[in-house]
C-alpha cells in the first residue's frame, strides 16, 4: 500500500513465472494485466475453492490450515487491479474449511484489513463467501460466475473472457486459492526469487 504501485504489482507478478494453480497453468499474470487493462467498475475478484476433482484436498487443506494466505492475496489483487468485491467459491462439503475462512474473514475485518478503509487507506476491499453445490462442472470458471449471480452453474461459451466481461457483466479476475496463496509471498521476497523455483517458465 505504502511502497508499490498498483502496475508495479502486476508487472511483479508477470515477471515471477506464476502459472495458475488450478489445472490449465495459465500465466497469473497475463490474466491480471487483461483485468488491469479492461474497461468498466466496478471490478470482481473470484478465488475458486470447488476443487472437483476426485481426492484431491489441496485447496481444502490451505483453507483449513492458512486462510489468511488467501486472504493476503485477494486484497493485493484488489489493490492492483483496483477492485472492491471479492467472493471465495467453495462447495459445501467442505464445512471446517468454510467455518475456518469465515472466522479469518471476521478477524481480518476487526484488524482493518477488510471493509470501507484496509489500514486507514483509500483501499476498498471486502471478501464474502459463496457456497457451491459439489457439482464438478460447476469448478470451471464461467459456471462459477453463474453461481455467484444466483443462476444454474452452467459454463457458457467464450468470448467474452471473464477478465472482460465476468460477474454481472464486469471485468473479473478468478484465480484459484493456492494461485492467490502464493502472491504474497511474490509481492515480499521479489519475482526473482519465486521464478528460481520450478522449472524455466513455470513457477
Amino acid at each position: 500500500l505504502t511502497k508499490m504501485k498498483p502496475e508495479e504489482v502486476v508487472n511483479e507478478l508477470a515477471a515471477s513465472g506464476l502459472r495458475g494453480r488450478g489445472g490449465a497453468g495459465f500465466p497469473a499474470g497475463h490474466k491480471w494485466n487483461f483485468v488491469a487493462s479492461a474497461l468498466g467498475s466496478p471490478k470482481y475478484i473470484v478465488a475458486n475453492l470447488d476443487e472437483g476433482d476426485p481426492g484431491v484436498f489441496a485447496n481444502r487443506t490451505l483453507a483449513e490450515a492458512d486462510p489468511h494466505a488467501i486472504l493476503e492475496g485477494l486484497l493485493i489483487a484488489a489493490f492492483a487491479l483496483g477492485a472492491e468485491q471479492g467472493y471465495i467459491y467453495i462447495r459445501a462439503e467442505y464445512p471446517l474449511a468454510v467455518q475456518t475462512l469465515r472466522k479469518a474473514i471476521e478477524q481480518a475485518r476487526s484488524l482493518g484489513l477488510l471493509g470501507g478503509s484496509v489500514l486507514e487507506s483509500s483501499l476498498k476491499f471486502d471478501v464474502d463467501i459463496r457456497l457451491g453445490a459439489g457439482a464438478f462442472v460447476a469448478g470451471e470458471e464461467t459456471a462459477i460466475l453463474a453461481s455467484i449471480e444466483g443462476r444454474r452453474a452452467m459454463p457458457r461459451p467464450r468470448p467474452p473472457y471473464p477478465a472482460f466481461s465476468g460477474l454481472w457483466g464486469k471485468p473479473t479476475l478468478i484465480q484459484n486459492v493456492e494461485t492467490l496463496a502464493n502472491v504474497p509471498i511474490i509481492v515480499a521476497n521479489g519475482w526473482t526469487w519465486f521464478s528460481k523455483i520450478g522449472s524455466p517458465g513455470c513457477s
